[in-house]
């Protein structure tokens, strides 16, 4: 059954790995197109909004004409010309509010996406975050059955990452929530298999060899993270441009790519491989992925502190 899990979550790993980089190159001609079709929504309701006020102008200065024609001869019709002139005006007025209000509506709807909170791809976050207890209480049992319910939840959230992040940009159902829930529940999920992996590795494969190997890779990944975010707590209140610095890059991807697949594949050993050839293999990948994961996010960190260096600094 681990086997049979683990072949599916490799073959899901290189789908998501992809079709995520094309599906975010590809969000912001997505965005671009919502955006657009919201403006062209406003430009067609402040253009019915302009016939209506020139159909009031029109009608104004008909009125207008009409008492100027029945007025007696020496009488004055300034008065009567105030008043069309400011009912022009107070018409164009009306008119203009109204196409900037619905410049605004559209912007807010067409760019900023729904404020709703709990949109489907926040309660797949939330999700993803309930299980956590239930990995940690399937690890710390013993038999077959637990290691495969605990691999099967992990798999599961690892696909629930993907698709939240992909119902987001195709119905533009994004939230403030989602945006800061999402990277919280990914380094809780990250954290709390590190320690429990930590705590029991496998017994067989390349951590009976080299015991220290995930322990110590599971130190540099969770210190890396705990800088990372203080170093991004202080960027958000240094400016735009220091906050730029700090951007999510391509090594952050690979990085995680890697920790997600040792993780998984050390969880699928926990109990050994029973002669499993798949398993063996994924003894020796495990530990080897999360070393490997643990020198990027290293050396991403380095490359985000160099870049904000400059910064800290300066006058």
């Amino acid at each position: 059954l681990s086997t049979l899990l683990f072949t599916i979550y490799f073959l899901f790993f290189l789908f998501f790995f992809f079709f995520e980089r094309r599906a975010r190159s590809a969000s912001p001609c997505l965005m671009s197109g919502r955006a657009l079709a919201g403006k062209t929504t406003a430009v067609s309701k402040a253009t019915a909004g302009v016939r209506t006020a020139s159909s009031k102008i029109r009608s104004t200065v008909t009125t207008a004409k009409a008492m100027r024609a029945t007025a007696p001869a020496g009488v004055q019709t300034r008065s009567k010309s105030r008043m069309s002139s400011g009912g022009v005006r107070g018409a164009g007025r009306a008119a203009s509010g109204r196409g900037r209000g619905a410049r605004a509506a559209s912007s807010t709807s067409a760019e900023g996406g729904t404020e709703k909170i709990l949109t489907v791809p926040t309660i797949l976050t939330l999700l993803r975050v309930a299980a956590i207890p239930f990995v940690v209480f399937a690890y710390s049992r013993q038999g077959p059955s637990n290691v495969a319910i605990c691999t099967s939840l992990y798999v599961m959230a690892c696909f629930t990452d993907w698709l939240d992040g992909y119902i987001a940009r195709k119905t533009g159902t994004f939230s403030k929530f989602g945006a800061f829930l999402d990277p919280v529940s990914d380094k809780l999920m990250v954290t709390v298999i590190l320690i429990l992996v930590t705590y029991q590795a496998p017994p067989e494969g390349l951590c009976a060899q080299l015991p220290w190997l995930v322990p110590l890779s599971a130190g540099i990944i969770i210190c890396r993270e705990v800088a990372m975010s203080a170093l991004r707590e202080w960027a958000a209140s240094a400016g735009s441009e220091v906050r730029s610095a700090v951007a999510v890059n391509n090594l952050g991807k690979w990085k995680t790519a890697l920790q997600m697949s040792s993780l998984g594949f050390l969880l699928a050993c926990k109990e050994g491989c029973g002669g499993n050839a798949v398993l063996e293999a994924l003894s020796f990948a495990g530990p080897v992925f999360l070393f490997l994961s643990s020198l990027l996010a290293a050396y991403s960190f380095a490359v985000y502190f160099k870049g904000i260096w400059k910064f800290m600094v300066s006058a």
